[in-house]
């Protein structure tokens, strides 16, 4: 395996429910991917240490919280393309009959979970087909998920809103995917570039 796939297999782990590796998984893809990107590896970090210092029942409920309860970041990538539609349904029959091309096995999760579509990626031998769902579905999904909602204007004496005061840790992973694809894969024609928010603005 490449380092490249390698990179994207570890992301689809750090995306799907978190096991007791998770840790580990965001060290070892934080040394590879700042080899060549400083700044997704900088979100990485901070990931590895919320999750070494986060008992394994908080980020579990974290994960849900994050990816099950906030529409904005459901991990299908054919919910946020085409909703309920019947698109979504072809979607998934799509990459049912990619996954067997390769005896690719999905496990538990639908064919259009992010983490599933990421380790189909690793290890997918055709490059075309990988910058395909990389840049036509990964990143189209990623910047939904990663956009800053707009606030309302602070009055004189109140706070600033925190940014991404829910999910910030799992954004980061998602921030530093979105970061490396478009580094490797380019941007989808018809998006505008979302500008990065700075790692040190994130809060926990």
């Amino acid at each position: 395996m490449t380092a490249e796939s390698r990179v994207l297999a570890l992301f689809g782990d750090l995306l799907e429910y978190p096991n007791s590796d998770l840790a580990r998984t965001a060290r070892e893809c934080s040394a590879l991917v700042g080899l060549e990107n400083p700044e997704a590896a900088a979100f990485l970090t901070e990931f590895v240490a919320f999750a070494e210092r986060t008992p394994a029942n908080t980020i579990e409920e974290i994960y849900t919280a994050t990816f099950d309860l906030n529409a904005q970041c459901h991990p299908y990538i054919g919910y946020h393309m085409f909703g309920e539609a019947y698109q979504r349904s072809a979607l998934l029959l799509e990459l049912k009959d990619r996954f067997q091309d390769y005896d690719f096995d999905p496990g538990i999760e639908l064919p259009d979970h992010i983490a599933v579509l990421l380790r189909f990626m690793s290890i997918c031998t055709d490059p075309e087909e990988i910058e395909e769902i990389a840049r036509e579905a990964v990143l189209r999904t990623l910047d939904p998920m990663t956009l800053i909602p707009e606030s309302d204007p602070v009055e004189e004496g109140e706070e600033a809103p925190e940014l991404f005061d829910w999910g910030v840790d799992y954004r980061r992973v998602l921030l530093a995917l979105r970061l490396v694809l478009r580094a490797r894969y380019g941007e989808p024609e018809e998006l505008k570039p979302i500008p990065i928010p700075d790692p040190e603005l994130l809060v926990s």
